[in-house]
């Protein structure tokens, strides 16, 4: 992988279907240093933003990006940190953020939100969230979330995921999502977030048969 070819990919989508204060600002947003995998975040971040355009109609904005790059270390919403607006007309949707950690539903059920514990909040790479938010989003504030691995997708992955998906939301019956196109418009759960797992390992497609019953989308995206 030639890291300077992909950076210059994710900036050029970027450009194409975010706007921003400034030309300038889309390189600050990839941070310079940056290993294989949180570029490949980066690249998974840029397809993202140009489905929510081009197939659910966004109008994406990126916000804070002269400031400091996109988040890329584990941790609670910080709004210092560059980020992106979902509008549609003049009402602003969600926000898209990466490297945040959400607090559970077992945090919510047992009424711990206040003061979690170690086991009481997770990391997704990326998550579409309701605008606003600060701190650690509740499991229910979440959209989408997804998952980037840049390495051979194993099982120990696949119970990963799974494992997201039991504290993002309970298996359901059919229901709708905030989507009306893409990644899906409903899922089996409630809350009904979209979860999706990117790989570069073409073997991701292998473990796929329980996102049928649970509602994960595996997809196999090379770099």
């Amino acid at each position: 992988m030639n890291k300077r070819v992909v950076k210059a990919k994710v900036e050029a989508l970027l450009k194409r279907f975010a706007t921003a204060s400034s030309q300038a600002a889309y390189s600050s947003v990839i941070p310079k240093s940056l290993t294989s995998g949180k570029l490949y975040e980066a690249h998974v971040l840029s397809l993202v933003i140009e489905k929510l355009s081009v197939q659910e109609g966004y109008r994406v904005v990126l916000k804070n990006s002269a400031f400091l790059p996109l988040k890329s270390a584990p941790g609670p919403i910080n709004r210092r940190y560059a980020y992106f607006e979902l509008w549609r007309d003049r009402t602003l949707c969600a926000e898209i953020w990466t490297d945040v950690e959400f607090l559970s539903l077992s945090c919510s059920q047992r009424g711990n939100a206040s003061a979690p514990g170690k086991g009481d909040y997770h990391e997704l790479d990326i998550i579409v969230a309701e605008p606003g938010l600060s701190g650690r989003p509740a499991h229910s504030s979440i959209w989408l979330g997804v998952e980037c691995k840049n390495t051979g997708y194993t099982k120990n992955l696949l119970k990963e995921i799974l494992g997201i998906r039991r504290e993002l939301s309970l298996l359901q019956n059919s229901q709708s999502t905030q989507f009306s196109s893409w990644p899906r418009t409903s899922v089996p759960a409630d809350p009904p977030s979209c979860l999706m797992v990117y790989s570069t390992d073409q073997a991701v497609s292998g473990y796929s048969s329980p996102g049928q019953v649970f509602g994960i989308d595996f997809v196999y995206e090379p770099i």
